[in-house]
């Protein structure tokens, strides 16, 4: 009988997981091709859908389909929404403070929750924050044109500014660099290390108290220095928001609308200053993920461009500019931001949950305090639900009288635990429940309008060698928490001189 869970309880299977992590880390910057995400889909073939690793009393869940990451991880969510604790990043480091590892129970997990809901929960939400969606991407396309060979760097200053500007009304160097963000994405890269690399203290926690300079106790000064990054990434921002709050001259912002609300005292505070840090740390990574990835789409697969550039003509003009209020007569830019999301999941493996009681899935336990990950890249790149996955193919989301349209990747992109759709796009209410990701609907938004603008005012394509013959990417990613295209050359300029046009009109005031 095959069964739907296969419980591997040998030390060796837990010290694979150990050793793939070294080898990752090792030769991550040498292409290795080993991820996590792909030996956990080639698992399944042999063990099933649900896998069970026991490494050392850890208990590890691996979810390889989506139905059964929407029965544990959606519907029997309130057993799954905890966070498991880590010794290094949680205790030692602090990360278990801004929203992404905060346990269930904790006091202030709810209270940023409802933060991120007023916020982005609503339409009325969303719009509120659409002149500063479109203003940053506007200044992203002239940055752009101007300098195509940076366009890299400049999505990851595009996404930091929204933020930034939401969380903090703080708006980063347009020029050069600017440390605030230089501290976040030192405090990001440093969270990729700690989430990807095995630490002896989170196999034999009590190793925790032993001093710095003992032997073995190398992770104290790697936890110490980053703790000290993630604390300068939580206190600059805001030190320099509540300066200005006092003297006036503070931009609107989710700390001036907390300090405005009134009894202002030292929980709300903690609240607001960690709050902001998930809002422009925790979500930056995925959106640069994204863009990132539709640029690498378009070098490799120039007809989607094509597409998405007649559907702006047709619809939109060459006129003027798209905006996100055009989205619904956009089926096809639509369909690519969806295909974005399917082909490259930004987070292969989501965020871990973990059990609050003893389960029972399939005739099979799962522990009380399981470590369980949904495989997002699998879910989305399984080949029973989609036509041949690693193909670029927007139109499988486009229903038309030949074929029917393939699971829409919004379902699972975002990773499990919420029933929650984007309000500015659906058009109905949105309801958070239990643990999802809060910044669901402001990647959403950031994402498609970029892709939109791209289509409208750019031209995308493949670089030539020496003999005027076309590069075509390999389409491979780094691995880690957020994954990104490895380096590429494209061909990026200006679409005509109409769509330059377009773009220095709409910056001319920044």
């Amino acid at each position: 009988m095959t069964k739907a869970l296969v419980v591997v309880v040998l030390e060796a299977a837990g010290a694979a997981v150990v050793v793939t992590r070294i080898i990752q880390r090792r030769y991550r910057d040498q292409n290795c091709p080993i991820r996590l995400s792909h030996q956990y889909a080639d698992w399944k073939r042999t063990y099933g859908p649900l896998i069970h690793l026991d490494a050392m009393g850890t208990h590890l869940v691996i979810i390889n389909d989506q139905n059964i990451a929407i029965e544990l991880l959606d519907k029997r969510g309130s057993n799954y929404s905890d966070r498991p604790h880590m010794t290094m990043a949680s205790e030692l480091i602090g990360w278990n403070r801004p929203l992404i590892l905060r346990r269930y129970d904790d006091v202030l997990f709810k209270e940023i929750r409802r933060c991120f809901s007023q916020l982005f929960g609503t339409r009325q939400h969303i719009e509120e924050h659409v002149p500063i969606f479109e203003n940053e991407a506007h200044f992203l396309m002239k940055r752009i044109v101007e300098k195509p060979g940076d366009f890299e760097d400049y999505i990851h200053k595009c996404a930091a500014a929204i933020a930034m500007r939401i969380a903090y009304g703080y708006r980063p160097s347009t020029e050069g660099k600017d440390h605030i963000v230089d501290v976040a994405s030192t405090a990001m890269r440093q969270a990729d290390q700690v989430f990807t690399m095995p630490y002896l203290v989170d196999i034999i926690p009590w190793i925790k108290y032993v001093p710095e300079w003992f032997p073995g106790a190398g992770f104290k000064k790697v936890a110490r220095l980053h703790r000290k990054t993630l604390d300068e990434m939580c206190d600059l921002p805001y030190r320099i928001t509540m300066k200005r709050i006092r003297e006036g001259s503070a931009e609107p912002s989710f700390v001036q609308r907390q300090v405005d609300e009134g009894d202002y005292e030292s929980e709300k505070e903690e609240l607001t200053r960690w709050a902001a840090t998930t809002m422009y740390g925790g979500g930056i990574d995925t959106i640069v993920s994204s863009v990132s990835t539709f640029f690498l789409a378009m070098t490799m697969f120039p007809h989607v461009f094509h597409k998405a550039r007649a559907e702006i003509d047709a619809v939109i003009g060459r006129d003027r500019l798209p905006t996100l209020a055009d989205r619904p007569r956009l089926p096809y830019i639509s369909a690519i931001q969806r295909e974005v999301l399917r082909w490259n999941p930004g987070g292969p493996l989501g965020i871990p949950h973990s059990t609050l009681e003893d389960d029972v899935f399939g005739g099979y336990l799962i522990p009380k305090g399981s470590i369980v990950l949904a495989n997002l890249w699998h879910i989305l790149n399984d080949p029973e639900v989609y036509k041949n996955p690693r193909d670029f193919n927007p139109e499988r989301f486009l229903a038309s009288p030949e074929r029917t349209t393939e699971r829409d990747s919004h379902d699972s992109a975002f990773g499990f635990g919420r029933r929650c759709e984007s309000p500015f796009f659906s058009g109905s209410p949105s309801s958070v429940i239990r643990r999802a990701c809060p910044g669901k609907n402001l990647a959403d938004a950031t994402i498609f309008l970029e892709i939109a603008l791209a289509a409208a005012v750019l031209d995308i394509s493949r670089a030539r060698d020496a003999g005027g013959k076309e590069i075509l990417p390999d389409g491979k990613f780094n691995d880690g928490l957020v994954t990104h295209p490895l380096p590429y050359s494209n061909d990026i300029k200006t679409r005509d001189a109409q769509a330059e046009a377009l773009i220095q009109a709409a910056t001319t005031h920044i």
